[in-house]
């Protein structure tokens, strides 16, 4: 573990990630600013390298393979309140001017409340050393070194709030932030009738990218008439995404994710609709052989970036990293059956994980400076995701052709009804592999697929 302090604010970082965050904060601030580092080691081993995705920690690890707790290495006065934020590098570090960015707003906060302190560590979000497992672990072994708050992905909301290992907001945030969340984003963090958290990016809105010095007509917003067109399209078929993509298909045709017993459970005909959708692309030769060797929207970006395909599966964040100054590349819904699908999102959302009322207050303070319009609006143009808010939106470049276009989607977007690890992801995941690879017939995968989720 290695320590900073920057501006008054402790940062706690694993090895691996600590010469990078010295690295851009040197390239983003100031000579002052970079001087004020006082760096102290540990002997922390480094956590296990973040994966692309956003898996949800299964289970407890057993004794022997829990993460070692974080001791902090810097005294604190018993008259000092300390407040202990961890973040994942993806968030701490989405890119040099965000953490800038992040760094100046903490900053900011320490000035407006000399008495707090303020460290930040940051943790993994899957793995031994994640956040989670930290959390498990900290309830027993370390209680005080805990987080005050956290950054976590949405699709983890509900295993640490099953394990009280974070808490409702319960009045932290006033009720018309959360009412300029943008609809999905909102229903993404309503557990048990509860605000669970408050989430401030929206990730994995689906677009469909195309290449407009090739596309030159109007593109269609049915599926169907798109596929008959001359150009190409690829998308990962053997991976989430793809699952995704046929998840809204479904959803398109009617079909409901649970049975009359409440289970979670799929229906036959609404999914053989939506694997006939991709069979059709795939037939008509609108959709690549490619498509199958795909798990990942990085690697099909690489064929469509590469000319090989007119059209390519992206997701929201991708595209605002990927996309050309040019404007070569731009993105439209993806059509459905008879209009474009209702894009499905999910995202990442601050949440508390003290009960302390006197914690929770200066908790608040420092959320609520965090999710402010324009500080969220400058963080989050500056980290390329998009914002949770519909304000902080707002402060996006008002020319810029992207944000009309992202703020209606995110107007007609779902929440994501479950981990894309869960069963349900797994056997559409699997049905559409076979569909695209010709095994079987959207009938034939559709039946296997219900069958599947059968107890």
């Amino acid at each position: 573990m290695t320590v900073y302090q920057i501006n008054g604010i402790l940062w706690r970082m694993n090895k691996k990630v600590s010469l990078l965050f010295f690295v851009l904060l040197w390239l983003t601030v100031s000579c002052d600013l970079v001087n004020n580092f006082n760096q102290t080691a540990t002997s922390e081993p480094a956590p296990a390298t973040v994966p692309g995705g956003t898996a949800v920690a299964s289970s407890t690890p057993a004794a022997e393979t829990t993460p070692d707790i974080a001791i902090p290495t810097t005294a604190v006065s018993q008259t000092r309140p300390l407040l202990k934020v961890w973040l994942p590098p993806e968030i701490a570090l989405a890119t040099e001017d965000s953490a800038a960015i992040l760094n100046a707003q903490l900053a900011a906060f320490r000035s407006s409340h000399p008495n707090v302190e303020i460290t930040i560590e940051q943790k993994s979000v899957s793995g031994q050393s994640s956040i989670l497992n930290y959390l498990r672990t900290g309830r027993t072994v370390a209680p005080n070194i805990l987080p005050d708050l956290v950054a976590i992905p949405i699709e983890q909301l509900s295993p640490a709030l099953n394990e009280e290992l974070i808490y409702p907001l319960n009045g932290l945030v006033e009720t018309a932030l959360l009412e300029d969340l943008f609809p999905a984003a909102l229903d993404l963090v309503l557990k048990n009738n509860q605000v669970s958290s408050y989430p401030f990016i929206v990730t994995g809105l689906p677009h469909l990218a195309y290449n407009s010095e090739v596309v030159t007509e109007t593109i269609p917003i049915r599926w169907e008439t798109l596929t008959t067109s001359p150009h190409h399209m690829v998308f990962p078929a053997n991976g989430i995404p793809g699952g995704l993509l046929c998840l809204e298909f479904y959803l398109d045709a009617g079909g409901s994710l649970t049975n009359e017993a409440g289970q979670t459970a799929l229906q036959v005909e609404p999914l053989a609709t939506a694997l006939q959708q991709l069979f059709t692309g795939k037939n008509n030769s609108f959709i690549l052989d490619q498509s199958s060797n795909y798990s990942t929207l990085q690697e099909s970006w690489q064929l469509f970036q590469a000319g090989t395909a007119d059209f390519a599966l992206t997701s929201s964040e991708q595209y605002l990293r990927l996309r050309d100054e040019q404007g070569v590349f731009q993105v439209t819904a993806v059509p459905g059956l008879h209009q474009p699908l209702n894009p499905v999102i999910s995202g990442w959302a601050w949440a508390v994980t003290t009960n302390d009322p006197t914690r929770r207050a200066l908790v608040g303070e420092l959320l609520n400076s965090l999710i402010d319009s324009s500080a969220l609006g400058e963080w989050s143009y500056a980290s390329r995701y998009l914002p949770a808010r519909q304000a902080a939106l707002a402060f996006w470049p008002s020319d810029d052709p992207y944000v009309p276009f992202a703020r209606e989607q995110l107007n007609r977007a779902r929440p994501l009804p479950f981990s894309s690890t869960s069963s349900i992801m797994t056997v559409l995941n699997n049905a559409v592999f076979d569909v695209i690879t010709l095994a079987k017939t959207p009938q034939v995968a559709a039946e296997e697929a219900v069958a599947a989720l059968q107890p």
